[in-house]
């Protein structure tokens, strides 16, 4: 039995959802945009912090899910990310 999919705009709302939690900051200020340690102050902490939480949530909507470490490096802003995550789970 496969999993359902989720489609760009709720991969966005998770993504942004998941952020927000992260940084400690209301949602609705995320833009797909923004970069993350230039425009949110993300450390690399909360960068790896966001990857662990963000692998969780969507290996639980879909069986299996993974941010490669060397992928991790190359997403500059929210929009990277969920662009990344779509495209991985859509392959």
């Amino acid at each position: 039995m496969s999993a359902i999919l989720p489609d760009r705009a709720t991969i966005s709302t998770t993504v942004t959802a998941c952020l927000a939690t992260v940084l400690e900051v209301d949602a609705s200020t995320i833009s797909e945009t923004q970069l993350f340690k230039e425009d949110l102050n993300a450390d690399s902490l909360h960068l790896v912090e966001f990857s662990y939480e963000i692998e969780r949530i969507f290996s639980e909507m879909t069986g299996d899910f993974t941010v490669k470490d060397e992928d991790l490096a190359t997403l500059k802003t929210v929009g990277d990310t969920v662009n990344y995550v779509y495209a991985a789970l859509h392959k």
